[in-house]
């Protein structure tokens, strides 16, 4: 067969297909078809090549932001501290003697002047005692002829020489004197006799000794009346301890001179421990008033001793409290000189005023303190809303023209209304302060008037 008859010859069918009709032969249609074409049409974007960027996100529409400018301040350095206000001086009181309550004239929140009465103890037995010490002084002087107890500073010899039972004995005693001294005078020129001289000399020496007796009885009665004095102040004393008054203080003239003539001592009532009627006793010691003198006030305060060289006496302290929303000025008026080695830490007390009526800090109250120790210029500060923080980084945006430009910061003393930042940054500078939640560095932005 040749090559020409061979492409002539009806082709062989494959292996059953003739056992296919024509028309079973055609491509299919139907659901098959639909799902091929939306893979192809979901395939073909995916394979396109992507377009180029072209700087989308700096045509992006511009932020619109606030701006402060940035200023540089003197902002003083200061020491943190904690403590307890405590009043400026507290005292306890206790009467010196035993009785029955009779009257109490002051309660809780008292304003009480040095030396007002508080409290009133029955007197009556205390009136009796100093009664009869009275009258035994009155009948020891009655002893000595005196109206009174002589002075310490008067001489006791000249003194008992004026008692007239003592001058009346010396006068007997001259006179004796003066008998002997006749008697022997005339035994030597022959007249008298022994017997006579001997009776008179015997009369001397009685004399002599009641003189010297009588001295001693009035030097006895004299200590004896200053005794009898002594117990007579005694029971005056006692009769006015049934009388408890808030202590005159010898603080005065310093408080004067740190506050004032025109604010008065005055202490105020912090508890009372006693009603009328009741019994107290001298000892065991019954208390019966709490006083504390609430202006100034000291702030007594740890301060760590790494801040030992900063922390002087005289250094100015902004104090607060949470009863009021606003700083307490103060003084620190004494440090301790040496460090507990327990907490290492050393004590300060500072001096805080308390007379305003309108800002009346109650004794007892906790504080915090900042002990100016210096200051520091050209600091920089910003609001706190300019800053931004993510992922452990703080920065702030400034503003550029019309880009935002991120400066990364360090952070230092905070405030209400400001902070201090350290970083790239120049006083003049506008620091955005709103709207820089939505900035990247180099975003666009608009200044907002």
């Amino acid at each position: 067969m040749t090559r020409d008859s061979a492409m002539h010859l009806p082709s062989r069918p494959r292996p059953g297909s003739e056992f296919l009709a024509p028309q079973q032969l055609r491509p299919r249609t139907g659901p098959a078809r639909s799902l091929l074409l939306a893979l192809l049409l979901l395939f073909i974007p995916a394979c396109a090549p992507k377009a180029a960027d072209t700087g989308a996100r700096a045509d992006a529409a511009p932020v619109a932001v606030t701006v402060v400018p940035l200023t540089a301040v003197s902002l003083p350095r200061t020491v943190s501290v904690v403590g307890t206000l405590d009043p400026y001086r507290e005292v306890t009181l206790a009467p010196k003697v035993d009785g029955r309550v009779l009257r109490v004239r002051r309660d809780i929140g008292d304003s009480v002047s040095p030396g007002e009465t508080l409290l009133e103890l029955d007197d009556h037995d205390y009136r009796l005692e100093v009664e009869v010490a009275r009258r035994g002084l009155e009948a020891e002087l009655a002893r000595l002829e005196l109206d009174a107890v002589p002075g310490a500073g008067v001489d006791l010899g000249k003194l008992i020489e004026a008692v007239p039972a003592v001058a009346r004995a010396r006068a007997s005693a001259e006179e004796s004197a003066r008998k002997l001294d006749q008697q022997t005078k005339l035994l030597e020129r022959g007249g008298g006799s022994r017997e006579d001289v001997a009776v008179v000399a015997a009369e001397r020496k009685v004399a002599d000794a009641a003189l010297r007796q009588v001295q001693t009885e009035a030097r006895s009665a004299m200590v004896n009346a200053r005794k009898l004095q002594a117990n007579l102040e005694q029971a005056e004393q006692r009769l006015k301890d049934t009388v408890v008054r808030a202590p005159v203080t010898d603080e005065w003239s310093a408080w004067a001179a740190a506050l004032g003539p025109a604010v008065p001592f005055r202490y105020v009532v912090a508890q009372r421990m006693v009603w009328e009627g009741e019994m107290v006793r001298a000892m065991p010691e019954k208390n019966v008033f709490r006083l504390v003198v609430c202006h100034p006030l000291k702030l007594r305060a740890a301060v760590p001793e790494k801040h030992a060289p900063e922390v002087r006496p005289g250094q100015a302290v902004a104090v607060r409290v949470e009863a009021f929303d606003r700083p307490f000025r103060g003084v620190v008026r004494r440090v301790a000189p040496t460090v507990d080695v327990q907490n290492r830490t050393f004590g300060v007390e500072v001096d805080v005023p308390n007379n305003d009526p309108r800002w009346k800090v109650p004794p007892g109250s906790f504080a915090r303190a900042e002990v100016e120790t210096r200051a520091d210029d050209n600091v920089l500060t910003v609001p706190p809303a300019a800053l931004v923080t993510f992922a452990g980084v703080t920065k702030v945006f400034v503003a550029d023209g019309d880009r935002a430009r991120a400066v990364p910061v360090r952070v230092g003393r905070r405030d209400r209304d400001w902070v201090e930042v350290s970083g790239e940054l120049k006083p003049g500078e506008r620091i955005i302060t709103s709207g820089q939640t939505q900035l990247v560095d180099g975003g666009t932005i608009r200044v907002r008037p």
